[in-house]
């Protein structure tokens, strides 16, 4: 019996799945590497969805995601802005955000806390400086403000600007409404230190309530090696290494401006750390990965307990007086092409401390920069005392 064509098009079903009665054309493999157009729409629907029903509302599965499902994944987020735009999204993420127990703060750019020192601290912050005490001319103190923030993270720190005006909220602004915050890390736009070109300068501070350990390494400059490196010349221990009063002046130089760098960062936190008592972890950093400030729970606590001193006239805390072992090489050439000149390795504790060469040290930086640790702290060292300032 002949079938009509419009019968020939009514479809046979199987079960809950439907099927055309003819074959249809082949997909665009170049579109689709995999069509199964069943699969693709059953895995859009409720088991017991007839997928002839089209007027059904759409499921919002992501929804149907219990709380610590959620909150794992904002977790996973971390950043601070991209939480705000969260908070946008629905009644429900906007009550999840302050439950975020790890929070990571950009900021933006570095403005003054009065108008007064407004224009001077904005061109400092677009000109880096080029002296090695360039950063003691910085508003460095005045940072903790950054721009652009969400448009509203929390109900606290909505952003209302208009024209070219941009609200600024400084960091314990934006993490005041985070009620469960166990880590956070806070990264500066640049480091504080202006360094002449080609100079290497890094450090890494941990603090309680004031300076417990730093390790600083630096080289005057850092170069590629050559293919037929002469190999009796770098590398070597013996008193051809010995350092000069110019050279050593200028590792002091480094020194001092590191740790003023470390206690200005450190004089910024106390805020945070005091509205945060859950806070277990802090990390403060840089855009340029000059320097690393450090806080673990033990150290929060006793900040907490002790704030720090802050130095007459000026925005950082104390620093106490120091034991500093120093070590130095003309010339250090590390795995891969890299060659450091003038490499120099300080280790610094308070007065007392015993341990100035311990693993605190060789962990203190990540490759290449750990074997020029290693390689230093094999050669002979000079051992200088500081008074506090």
């Amino acid at each position: 019996m002949p079938i009509s064509s419009l019968e020939a098009y009514q479809p046979l079903r199987m079960g809950f799945l439907t099927l055309p009665s003819v074959s249809s054309p082949e997909p665009d493999p170049d579109l689709n590497p995999n069509p199964n157009p069943i699969v693709d729409l059953l895995s859009l629907l409720e088991p017991d969805q007839d997928p002839l029903i089209s007027d059904r509302e759409p499921v919002d599965h992501f929804d149907r995601l219990p709380d610590p499902i959620l909150l794992l994944i904002l977790n996973r987020i971390g950043d601070v802005k991209s939480l705000g735009r969260c908070s946008l999204i629905s009644r429900r993420f906007r009550s999840l955000i302050p439950l975020v127990d790890r929070v990571y703060v950009r900021v933006d750019c570095v403005i003054p806390d009065d108008a007064a020192t407004a224009s001077t601290s904005t061109n400092q912050s677009r000109t880096r400086g080029t002296g090695i005490f360039s950063h003691l001319t910085r508003a460095f103190h005045v940072l903790s403000h950054f721009v652009t923030p969400s448009r509203k993270i929390l109900s606290s720190f909505q952003s209302s600007s208009s024209g070219s005006d941009v609200s600024h909220h400084s960091p314990d602004e934006v993490l005041r409404n985070f009620k469960e915050l166990r880590h956070l890390q806070i990264v500066l736009p640049d480091g504080e230190l202006g360094l002449d070109n080609g100079v290497l300068l890094k450090w890494k501070a941990g603090f309680g309530s004031t300076l417990e350990a730093c390790a600083i390494l630096g080289a005057s400059s850092v170069l590629s090696k050559p293919e037929n490196p002469n190999n009796s010349s770098c590398n070597k221990t013996g008193e051809e290494e010995m350092i000069n009063s110019a050279i050593l002046k200028l590792r002091v130089i480094w020194t001092i401006s590191a740790l003023i760098a470390a206690s200005s960062r450190h004089y910024l936190l106390e805020k945070i750390v005091s509205g945060h008592e859950t806070l277990e972890q802090l990390e403060l950093s840089d855009k340029d990965g000059q320097g690393v400030l450090t806080m673990d729970n033990r150290q929060l606590e006793e900040f907490r307990v002790s704030p720090a001193s802050a130095s007459r006239g000026a925005h950082r805390t104390v620093v106490p007086a120091l034991s500093v072992k120093l070590w130095y090489a003309p010339m250090l050439d590390l795995p891969g092409d890299m060659r450091l000149e003038g490499a120099t390795l300080v280790a610094i504790r308070p007065n007392g401390s015993e341990d100035l060469s311990g693993d605190w040290v060789l962990d203190a930086f990540d490759e290449p920069y750990q074997s020029a640790v290693r390689m230093l702290v094999a050669r002979r060292n000079y051992r200088i005392e500081m008074n506090s300032f």
